[in-house]
């Protein structure tokens, strides 16, 4: 469907009575990955925005299940969205939550892997030459030194090859998301792990391993180590850990009949009806229901990079459904 026209059925959409409920509606939006356009045509679909990107969800309330970034050229300007609609929503009695997933963790210690080419020019100034010039110097003081017809920064090519790998931009982009950046102080205010009534959301998802952890511990931990940024240590980090909560898939990718006794552990230690995650693309099957209900897949791959399928679930009332293309789906 091509975007104008799902702009049109998706502001039919929202003008249905699923709109005139909000003050009962949770709506959670898997991984965004950056592009701006799509994520805008998701919350429109659901009522949470008008068409100049202002809230209109009323008292309802979005969460987005993390990965905003990397990936898509404009995740700085998801952000600043998702911050500005979240003061609005707090005038009309609604709330924005945005969890953190590992892409937004991996910004911070500084894996910078999966970021854009294009976006690093959203970061650029006047002074982004000088900026690099002043990180190039640095990387000098580490690697000129000892006999010169074995340093590296002598050989041809090498500080071309350098400036390749570090952008215009990517001083800037580190800056902005080190601890103490206005992005980096924006995650580490946010969660990892956020129960809502009925609904338990997390990133990734909740392993064995930490089956016996509550809500504010898997909160604090994480908040510390985004704190912490490049000095954290990788065996002691909770958000690296593969069975951690920003990256473990096994409730996406296991069995049903391997998950259901540790499901059920979770639900009850939690006092939730479901888990609602984000990480694992559900490659093109929209929202997956799993256990009954029970598990939630919200990562339909919304961004264009995973094929811009426009969906998320919707809770009203207690009860769960995919909204996907306009269509509501009942989730059991």
């Amino acid at each position: 469907m091509k975007r104008r026209q799902f702009l049109a059925t998706a502001l039919a959409s929202a003008a249905r009575p699923l709109r005139a409920q909000a003050t009962s509606k949770v709506v959670a939006v898997g991984d965004v990955h950056g592009d701006l356009d799509r994520f805008v045509d998701v919350l429109t679909m659901a009522g949470i925005v008008g068409d100049r990107q202002e809230w209109t969800g009323g008292s309802a309330q979005l969460v987005t299940l993390g990965d905003l970034v990397d990936r898509g050229a404009r995740s700085r300007e998801v952000i600043e969205l998702l911050i500005r609609l979240d003061k609005e929503a707090k005038k009309a009695r609604g709330r924005v939550w945005c969890l953190v997933g590992n892409h937004e963790a991996m910004r911070m210690q500084g894996d910078l892997r999966y970021i854009a080419a294009a976006e690093y020019e959203a970061y650029t100034t006047k002074k982004s030459e000088q900026e690099r010039e002043k990180s190039y110097q640095l990387h000098l003081k580490i690697v000129a030194t000892g006999d010169d017809r074995t340093r590296p920064d002598l050989s041809p090519g090498y500080r071309q090859k350098w400036e390749k790998e570090h952008p215009l931009g990517q001083a800037e982009l580190q800056k902005a998301w080190a601890p103490d950046g206005p992005l980096g102080r924006w995650a580490v205010q946010q969660r990892a792990v956020l129960k809502l009534d009925e609904s338990l959301f997390v990133h990734g998802g909740i392993s064995p391993k930490y089956a016996e952890w509550s809500e504010s511990r898997f909160n604090d931990r994480i908040r510390e180590e985004l704190q912490e940024g490049l000095s954290l240590k990788a065996q002691d980090g909770v958000s690296r850990d593969a069975e951690g909560p920003l990256w473990w898939r096994g409730l996406a990718q296991d069995t049903e009949e391997m998950l259901a006794p540790h499901v059920d552990q979770l639900l009850a230690k939690h006092k939730v009806r479901r888990i609602i995650i984000g990480h694992t693309p559900t490659q093109g099957r929209g929202v997956v229901s799993r256990l009954g209900g029970k598990l939630i897949l919200a990562d339909v791959g919304l961004s264009e990079y995973y094929g811009a399928r426009r969906a998320c679930v919707v809770i009203e009332n207690g009860q769960a459904f995919a909204l996907d293309r306009g269509q509501r789906i009942q989730l059991t």
